[in-house]
């Protein structure tokens, strides 16, 4: 049994309804449950750590005893808080391409405990300089931005160059504009 969804939905919050081209967490954390059937022999866990619906599917290749083929892209999920930190698995990057109706948006983000870090690229809404960040422990709701905080240009140039390290990540990647799956 499993329980996702593909995005959430503002809701109301920030005044928005529906969803859209933002990386906050009204959209981005979204809930997952999965019960794998008894038969696979799964210790059953709760995982706190970020984790990514990407990891889907080489789960559930890893619980039927398949190899992941090269164009999946993730590792099977933790299951544990231990397991998640002995991977490294301490944050998540979300992307976002679009060129619909003539308007082209382009968005990456990095989550980790302690931030939520957003970059919008060059594009028909974006200069390509502009960005959101939030310390996700004093501002849990991501309600002040913080990105233009001089005293932050550590933290800002660390979580871009986390970025920078998953864009250039081996592996086969659908492009902007391209779409890709295998069908």
């Amino acid at each position: 049994m499993i329980f996702t969804t593909d995005h959430g939905e503002f809701q109301g919050d920030f005044g928005l309804l529906f969803k859209g081209p933002y990386h906050v967490d009204a959209l981005m954390r979204l809930p997952l449950i999965w019960r794998p059937a008894r038969t696979t022999k799964t210790t059953p866990g709760v995982v706190t750590a970020p984790v990514s619906l990407v990891s889907l599917a080489a789960t559930f290749l890893s619980v039927a005893g398949r190899p992941a083929p090269a164009w999946v892209e993730g590792g099977a999920l933790p299951q544990s808080d231990d397991e998640a930190r002995t991977r490294a698995q301490d944050a998540t990057v979300t992307e976002w391409d679009s060129a619909l109706f003539g308007v082209d948006v382009h968005v990456r983000t990095i989550v980790t405990k302690e931030h939520l870090y957003t970059e919008y690229g060059r594009g028909t809404l974006h200069e390509g300089n502009e960005g959101e960040l939030y310390d996700l422990r004093d501002d849990p709701l991501q309600r002040v931005n913080i990105f233009n905080d001089p005293s932050l240009a550590n933290v800002r140039a660390t979580l871009h160059e986390r970025l920078l390290a998953h864009a250039d990540r081996p592996g086969d990647r659908a492009k902007p504009g391209t779409l890709m799956a295998p069908v």
